[in-house]
């Protein structure tokens, strides 16, 4: 795993996007990380775990059964791949342009 960052407030949320930077290249397993937010959950970390948002390039192992939390695969729109995520999970294209748009507007 490459990172672990807690954010619980729009402006955490802020902060750590303005100094987001992508890490790896291709060939993640992903199931590590997943069984860490499930032992987060089961350690009571979370009590109202919404979702997983993960940042990938779409080349790794993904984990065969759904977990019990929402999860969505973030692809920035010059990286995205044709890879397909688990039918379980949502597959969303970050488009660069928009992302700058909407945090200069912020």
């Amino acid at each position: 795993m490459q990172a672990d960052t807690g954010i619980s407030s729009l402006e955490e949320l802020r902060e750590y996007m303005e100094h987001f930077e992508i890490i790896g290249s291709g060939g993640t397993d992903f199931r590590p990380a997943f069984t860490y937010v499930e032992q987060l959950i089961r350690e009571r970390k979370f009590t109202n775990l919404k979702g997983l948002l993960y940042f990938t390039d779409g080349f790794g192992i993904y984990p065969k059964r759904m977990p019990p939390f929402e999860t969505a695969f973030l692809f920035m729109e010059e990286e995205e791949s044709d890879t397909n995520v688990p039918p379980w999970a949502m597959k969303l294209v970050i488009k660069r342009r928009e992302l700058e748009k909407r945090a200069k507007e912020n």
